[in-house]
């Protein structure tokens, strides 16, 4: 299998931090910039996102979120997600997912400035969705654990990015024990060997 990933891509870190975890053998990650639309990369992803997963069939997989059930059901055994996730579980992982792409869309802003056309209306509600939603997750969220579970490595993935690509962002504030969850997470090598 062959995987497009980017290194600041925190989508494509999370189905990274989950090969490693799940030790998924014979997975070739390709580093790629999804900007130059490379012909094979769009041939398999019309879209041009990463990450995007190239199975052995040539079938190819995009979106983190199905590349992550489909390793977790093929090479898992259901450990990322679990067997029968609630309702409520799901909705967590949407918010995360959510979050995610708040983190993506502000950074996209901000590369818009040097265009002269980002707008401040969109990036103070990137930033507000942000602290809104990890304020959420530090009083709502599910009990966070030390075990490498999808919400887990999507949450560790969402702040390091955060703090990667929006360090003024001072989400430990609101999100107090979130940020001590955090730090001990980091350790886990999945997260530094993938980390930008």
């Amino acid at each position: 299998m062959r995987l497009y990933y980017s290194d600041a891509s925190p989508y494509a870190r999370c189905v990274r931090v989950a090969i490693r975890h799940l030790a998924i053998k014979g997975v070739k990650e390709q580093a790629i910039n999804p900007l130059l639309n490379d012909e094979a990369f769009v041939s398999a992803n019309p879209l041009a996102k990463i990450p995007c997963l190239i199975l052995n069939d040539g079938a190819a997989l995009f979106d983190s979120e199905v590349i992550l059930r489909f390793l977790d059901s093929e090479f898992g055994e259901h450990l990322l997600f679990g067997l029968a996730p609630t309702w409520h579980q799901q909705t967590q992982f949407s918010l995360l997912k959510g979050l995610l792409d708040s983190a993506v869309g502000l950074r996209q802003e901000q590369m818009r400035e040097e265009e002269g056309v980002r707008s401040p209306f969109w990036t103070a509600r990137f930033e507000q969705a942000l602290l809104r939603g990890l304020q959420h997750i530090e009083h709502h969220g599910e009990q966070r654990t030390q075990v490498l579970t999808a919400h887990n490595i999507m949450l560790a993935c969402l702040l390091s990015y955060i703090d990667f690509r929006h360090g003024d962002i001072a989400w430990q504030h609101v999100a107090p024990s979130v940020a001590i969850w955090y730090r001990s997470f980091s350790g886990h090598p999945e997260m530094r060997d993938t980390q930008p």
